[in-house]
């Protein structure tokens, strides 16, 4: 098959690609909200705008496009003094953002993955490609690291958690699935809460109120974190905070934005933002009022559960990590994998025969700027 392939740089190039891009998306084994183009338009609108794309697409000779590596380039230095130019891919950086991948059509997902390995091998401008927080069990890894290494490239890959829940027909036989203890403490709490009238379960349904809706997430998630003596998300990561703003108006108007709360006598007292795509709860950020009432935040996780088993959602996915506090839950361990790639260049051979990772203290990332 000849495959034709090309790098964008520049944003404005990309944007005749806005009506062809899920469509793809659709048609490939990567599709997730992460890589829809909603979310990294938003994205770029929040925090990427200075960032600089990197975009690999394949083009049959109809000029359909079969492929796309969604990638930007940003920059860091190796020991506080070599500079490395890093590619990653669009819309991964203080979003949230899980499951990396290049977005290749199916049918042709060999081809179009080894055509853009090549071009990515045959170009400068860029040194390493990072990619951590990779889906093991939709085949990311594998196609990845098959078309870069079959072009030459470094490549390595270590393992990684996620979590997933497994949703049933009905709410009934979830709860019945809890172990005892937890399913007892659960309902106990959510009696107790529900009893007054005063209580109430709302989801955010129209644009107009997403503003509150945030803002009480980002300051009971603030409330919570700071009642352990740690720094909320939202407060060290300001950048999330305009992406969670930037997105949730298009995520709405989509039906993939769940945002619910529980509020007592009008007050909010915990809020969880999620998106629903592909038949999944995706579980982004939550935040509860330490103060009470007592077990609020997991009677809200509870009662988002059971609308996801009313509205025929098959899974709630938990996203990276696996805790205790999720297998409570029901979730099991998924696994994935951060990759590494990198050019054979003289410049590269070190750190990759010396299995140094671009996080920690050996690589430190540049702002952009």
């Amino acid at each position: 098959m000849l495959l034709h392939t090309e790098i964008v740089n520049d944003w404005e190039a990309l944007a005749p690609l806005e009506p062809h891009w899920d469509a793809l998306l659709h048609r490939s084994r990567a599709d997730s909200i992460f890589l829809t183009w909603e979310w990294i338009q938003s994205w770029r609108e929040a925090v990427g705008g200075s960032l600089t794309p990197f975009v690999v697409l394949a083009r049959q000779e109809s000029s359909e496009l079969v492929g796309i590596a969604p990638l930007y380039r940003t920059r860091a230095l190796l020991a506080r003094f070599v500079p490395y130019r890093i590619l990653r891919v669009l819309g991964d950086d203080q979003s949230g953002s899980e499951y990396p991948d290049w977005i290749l059509r199916e049918d042709v997902e060999g081809p179009a993955g080894l055509a853009i390995a090549r071009t990515l091998a045959a170009a400068r401008g860029w040194d390493c490609l990072w990619a951590p927080r990779v889906s093991g069990w939709m085949g990311a890894r594998d196609r990845l690291i098959e078309a870069c290494a079959g072009v030459g490239l470094f490549c390595r890959s270590r393992p990684g958690e996620f979590a997933a829940t497994d949703l049933p027909a009905d709410y009934a036989t979830y709860l019945r699935s809890l172990s005892g203890n937890a399913r007892s403490v659960l309902q106990r709490r959510t009696k107790q809460l529900f009893r007054s009238p005063d209580v109430c379960f709302e989801r955010c349904e129209s644009e107009r109120d997403i503003p509150r809706f945030l803002d009480a997430l980002f300051e009971l998630n603030q409330r919570r974190w700071s009642h352990v003596g740690r720094v909320g998300t939202f407060v060290g990561r300001p950048l999330e905070a305009a992406f969670y703003r930037s997105f949730a108006g298009p995520a709405l108007r989509r039906g993939w934005l769940w945002l619910a709360a529980i509020k007592v006598a009008g007050e909010f007292k915990a809020v969880q933002i999620g998106y629903v795509y592909n038949g999944t709860f995706h579980q982004l950020q939550e935040g509860f009022d330490p103060a009470g009432p007592n077990g609020v935040g997991n009677v809200l996780r509870a009662r988002v559960i059971e609308e996801c088993i009313r509205a025929g959602i098959k899974s709630y996915d938990f996203l990276g990590g696996f805790t205790e506090h999720k297998r409570r839950w029901l979730a099991q361990v998924r696994g994935g994998f951060d990759l590494f790639i990198g050019r054979r260049t003289l410049k590269n051979a070190p750190i990759f025969m010396a299995g140094i990772w671009p996080t920690g203290r050996y690589f430190r990332p540049v702002p952009p700027g």
